[in-house]
Parts: C-alpha cells; sequence; structure tokens
C-alpha cells in the first residue's frame, strides 16, 4: 500500500480522533466507529488490489475514511444518511488536512456501487435494531429498513466486477453475496477480506 505523501505527518490516535467529537459521540465511539489499528489493516487489505476508490458504507462522521485515506493514495469515501454526522466528518477530515477523503450525506438506496472499486462494512445497518443504542433521532431506523437495506446492499455488492475487494467487521455478513470468496480473516475471526469470484 503506497503512503499518503501529502498526509504523512498526518496522525490519527484513537485519543486524537475522539477528543474532537461531541460528547454522546465519544460515548458512542467504541461501539459505533472503527478502530484506528483495525482501519489500517482493513484498508490495507482493500487497496491491495489497486483499488482507487473505496466506499464506507455507513461512514458515521468517516473515521475509517481518514485513517485509511492518511495510509493510502486511494480516495476513501464514507456514505453516511445522517447530515449532521457527514458535516461534521468532512470537517473532521479539514481539520486533519487529508485531501483524499470525502463523507457523503445520501442514504445508501441512492448511492452507485458501480463508481467504486472496493468496499467496506462495519455492520452498518445493524442500529435499526437496537433502538436504546441509536446515536440520535435525525434519520428513521426499524427492522424493515435493516432488511431492505441489507438486500439492496447485496444486490450491488452482486453486480461488482470480479476481483473486487470487500472487507466487514463484525456483523453476521448477511449483505456479502455468494458470489464473494472469503480470502483472508482475523485471527478474532471480526474481520474478514472477501473478493469477488
Amino acid at each position: 500500500m503506497a503512503l499518503n505523501k501529502h498526509a504523512m505527518n498526518t496522525i490519527i490516535t484513537e485519543e486524537s480522533f475522539t477528543r474532537l467529537l461531541p460528547d454522546y459521540l465519544q460515548r458512542a465511539s467504541r461501539l459505533y466507529f472503527t478502530p484506528v489499528h483495525i482501519a489500517k489493516i482493513a484498508s490495507q487489505w482493500l487497496t491491495e488490489g489497486q483499488a482507487k476508490k473505496i466506499l464506507d458504507i455507513g461512514a458515521g462522521v468517516g473515521k475509517f475514511c481518514m485513517v485509511g485515506a492518511i495510509n493510502s493514495t486511494s480516495h476513501f469515501y464514507g456514505v453516511e444518511h445522517r447530515p449532521s454526522l457527514a458535516e461534521l466528518g468532512n470537517k473532521l477530515i479539514d481539520h486533519f488536512g487529508i485531501a483524499n477523503a470525502t463523507v457523503l450525506n445520501e442514504n445508501v438506496m441512492n448511492v452507485d456501487f458501480s463508481n467504486y472499486d472496493a468496499f467496506y462494512l462495519y455492520n452498518p445497518f445493524f442500529e435499526n435494531l437496537i433502538a436504546p443504542k441509536r446515536l440520535n433521532n435525525e434519520v428513521v431506523l426499524n427492522g424493515i429498513l435493516y432488511a431492505h437495506y441489507l438486500r439492496h446492499t447485496e444486490e450491488q455488492l452482486s453486480k461488482t466486477k470480479v476481483g473486487t475487494h470487500l472487507v466487514t467487521f463484525h456483523g453476521n455478513n448477511f449483505e456479502v453475496p455468494d458470489c464473494y470468496d472469503k480470502a483472508k480473516e482475523s485471527e478474532d475471526t471480526a474481520l474478514k477480506l472477501w473478493i469477488k469470484k
């Protein structure tokens, strides 16, 4: 993985990132945002196949995108349904001076997966099933939407080109189509690399 020379002096740690978040997101960070060390491994796996445009589905404030962008010359895009999180994510990207990361305020249903080369999923739709732990009330969340988003994501991923890399972190991998083979996984099996066959 080629290093991003423009961001070589930028270092993101759990502490440096979390302290920039509002209190309610600091409390939720551990549950909802990818740990820095996992983001480094996942972004390396995703860029092994020379992917130039990586999509993080359910990006939150874009933590995964920022860490991946710092450690790569690829551009990391995050799609985030909540306007407040997307706005904060782009402010943090500016704060860290990262040119190759962007958080898009969009519903995943409106995203054309064919515009991207590789994909990252940190159980992005599970919040629809855990009402007591929701981040805020900015968007509608429910079990019907959970199934709808999973089905849509699986359909979109099944249309990607052969060799496409997909990394999943936690979750049940229901959104991973059968046309993907598992190529690698972390020792605890939480992080998996899938490749389209």
